[in-house]
C-alpha cells in the first residue's frame, strides 16, 4: 500500500499548522482550575424531547389591542414558539484542480477558486400542548449562487441536483408522557448513539449528510428518520426502543463531484470488466421496518450503556449484476445488519475515558480471483472498537484523542482470491479546542488519520467561531487533505479549501 511521502505539500502545511496551534495554546494557558469537570455528570440523563418553550407575553393593549380579540392568541403566545436562522457561506478551494464531467465522457469540471457560495434558511416550529406534550417541526432549504456565477453547463446534471439547491425537513415529531416514567414519540427524529465526537461505532441509527466531507462535525451531518420511540425511566437506569419504518441511505457525492475517489484501483482489480457505479440516496417505506433498543445506567463518575438493532446499513454496500461465473457490473443495494454493542465512560479527576465496541453481522464483503474473472461476495462479521480519553484543563481547555480498530471475524485464507474489503482498518482523531475573548471566540484543531501508521491518507481542520452578540455568530476555517492511495480520503490531497460563514438567529 503506497505510503504518504514525508516532503509532500499537505504533510508540509499539517507541520506548520500545528505548530502555530501549540505555540498560540501554550501562550494562552493559565493555571488549572479546581475542578475543570464539576458539571460534567449534569450530561448523563435522559434526553429530552426539547426544552421548555419560554412563556411570551400576551399582545399589549396600548399598541396591538386588536390583535388581543383574536381568537387563540393567548394560548398561541404562551405557547408557540418560532425560531431560525439565516446563514451566508461560502468556500474557496485555493488548489485548481478538475475532475471527470458526470454526463459526458471526455469533459471536465472545474473546481478551483469559488467552490460554494450559498444562501442558508432554517425554520424551527415549538408548540407545548396540553398533559405536558409538545409537537416540534423543522425545516430548512438552501441555494447555492457558486454555479450560476462560474457556468451550470460546466457540471453533471447528478451535482446540480444534490449541490445547487435543497428544500427539506428536519425532524418533525409529536412526543409526550404516556405515564409518570414513560414517554411516548412518533415521527421523524435523530437519535444519537454512542460517545465518539468523530467516528461511528454503535451509531447506526440515522443516515448521514456526507456530501463535503470533513467540513462539519458529526453531530451536524445526521439525517431525522421516523420512527416509533419509547423512553422509561427506572432509577439509576433507562431504557429506549425503536421501530424505525423509514429507510434513508447516506447523502453521497455523485460522479462530478469532487468527492467521488478514483475507482481506477478497484476497476483494474476486477480485470477491468466491470466498472463501479456511484451509491444513490435513497428514502421510502418499503421492507421491513428497522429495530433497535438501548439501556442506559447512570452513575457517580461513571455510565454504561447497552445496544441492539437489527436495521439497514445507512451506506449502501457494492453487490456483483448478472450471473455468478461472469459478472457483469456492480449495483449499490440495501444491506440488513444486526448489531450488538456498548459503551460507556469513567471519569476522573481532569480525565474522561470512553469506549465503544460492537459486533455487526452480515456485512458484505466483495472478493475476485484475478485471471480466473470469477467475482464474489460474501457476508460476515465485524468488531468494531473505539478506545478515547478526554482531559479538560485550565481556561476550559479540552484536548481529545480517539482511536478506532474495525475488524472483519472471517480471515480470507484462499491465496488466489483478493478481498476488496480490508481485514482491518485503523482511525484515529486528534481534537484540541478553547474558548477565548471571554467565551466568545471558540478554536478548534481536529486532526483525523486513516490506518495504523496514518498512510491511508487523513485531514486536518482548524476553525474559529465568534460570537459577534447575542444573534450574529461569525466562523471561518482551513479544511488540509492528507494524501494517500487513491482511494477514500486519500484520493481529495487537491481538496484543500477555505470556509467562512456569517449567521443570524432570530
Amino acid at each position: 500500500m503506497t505510503e504518504v511521502r514525508a516532503s509532500s505539500p499537505s504533510r508540509q502545511r499539517l507541520v506548520v499548522l500545528l505548530s502555530g496551534w501549540l505555540v498560540s495554546a501554550a501562550a494562552v494557558t493559565a493555571a488549572a482550575s479546581e475542578d475543570p469537570l464539576q458539571d460534567l455528570t449534569a450530561g448523563f440523563e435522559l434526553d429530552s424531547s426539547f426544552e421548555e418553550v419560554e412563556t411570551v407575553a400576551a399582545p399589549r393593549s396600548t399598541d396591538r389591542a386588536w390583535m388581543a380579540e383574536l381568537p387563540f392568541v393567548h394560548w398561541v403566545a404562551r405557547r408557540v414558539d418560532l425560531n431560525g436562522s439565516l446563514r451566508l457561506g461560502s468556500v474557496y478551494s485555493y488548489l485548481d484542480h478538475k475532475v471527470p464531467h458526470g454526463d459526458e465522457v471526455g469533459r471536465s469540471s472545474s473546481y478551483g477558486n469559488l467552490a460554494r457560495l450559498d444562501l442558508d434558511g432554517f425554520l424551527q416550529l415549538d408548540v407545548t400542548l396540553p398533559a405536558r406534550w409538545k409537537f416540534r417541526a423543522e425545516a430548512f432549504g438552501w441555494y447555492d449562487f457558486a454555479y450560476r456565477i462560474k457556468g451550470r453547463g460546466g457540471y453533471g446534471s447528478a451535482v446540480l441536483d444534490l449541490y445547487e439547491w435543497e428544500f427539506d425537513s428536519g425532524e418533525v415529531y409529536l412526543t409526550g408522557p404516556l405515564h409518570e416514567n414513560l414517554e411516548f414519540t412518533i415521527g421523524r427524529r435523530i437519535v444519537n448513539w454512542g460517545r465518539s465526537d468523530t467516528f461511528r461505532v454503535v451509531d447506526v441509527i440515522n443516515s448521514l449528510d456526507q456530501k463535503e466531507p470533513g467540513l462539519v462535525d458529526i453531530h451536524e451531518l445526521r439525517r431525522p428518520n421516523a420512527m416509533l420511540k419509547l423512553d422509561a425511566v427506572l432509577g439509576s437506569w433507562t431504557g429506549q426502543v425503536l421501530v424505525i419504518p423509514e429507510f434513508r441511505t447516506d447523502r453521497v457525492p455523485p460522479p462530478g463531484s469532487d468527492f467521488v475517489p478514483d475507482r481506477s484501483q478497484l476497476t483494474a482489480a476486477l480485470g477491468g470488466l466491470i466498472e463501479p457505479r456511484a451509491s444513490q440516496e435513497r428514502s421510502d417505506f418499503s421492507g421491513l421496518p428497522g429495530f433497535a433498543m438501548k439501556l442506559d445506567g447512570h452513575f457517580s463518575r461513571w455510565d454504561l450503556s447497552l445496544y441492539g438493532a437489527y436495521v439497514d446499513e445507512t451506506s449502501q454496500r457494492l453487490d456483483f449484476v448478472g450471473p455468478e461465473a461472469m459478472p457483469t457490473g456492480l449495483r449499490s443495494e440495501a444491506n440488513r445488519i444486526g448489531m450488538l454493542g456498548a459503551a460507556g465512560n469513567l471519569i476522573h479527576g481532569a480525565w474522561l475515558i470512553k469506549f465503544e465496541v460492537a459486533w455487526l453481522s452480515e456485512l458484505r464483503v466483495l472478493r475476485f480471483q484475478p485471471g480466473i474473472a470469477l467475482p464474489s461476495s460474501d457476508d460476515t462479521n465485524r468488531v468494531d472498537s473505539m478506545l478515547g480519553v478526554e482531559f479538560y484543563g485550565a481556561d476550559q481547555l479540552m484536548i481529545t484523542l480517539e482511536v478506532v480498530q474495525r475488524h472483519l471475524l472471517n480471515q480470507n485464507k484462499d491465496p488466489f482470491t483478493i478481498q476488496l474489503t480490508p481485514q482491518s482498518r485503523f482511525e484515529t482523531a486528534l481534537r484540541i479546542s478553547r474558548p477565548f475573548l471571554r467565551e466568545r471566540l471558540n478554536l478548534t484543531l481536529l486532526g483525523v488519520g486513516f490506518g495504523e501508521r496514518l498512510q491511508n491518507g487523513g485531514l486536518v481542520r482548524f476553525s474559529g467561531d465568534y460570537d459577534l452578540d447575542d444573534v450574529w455568530n461569525l466562523e471561518a476555517g482551513i479544511l488540509i487533505f492528507i494524501g494517500g492511495p487513491d482511494q477514500a480520503i486519500g484520493a481529495f490531497e487537491s481538496n484543500d479549501r477555505l470556509y467562512a460563514q456569517l449567521q443570524v438567529q432570530f
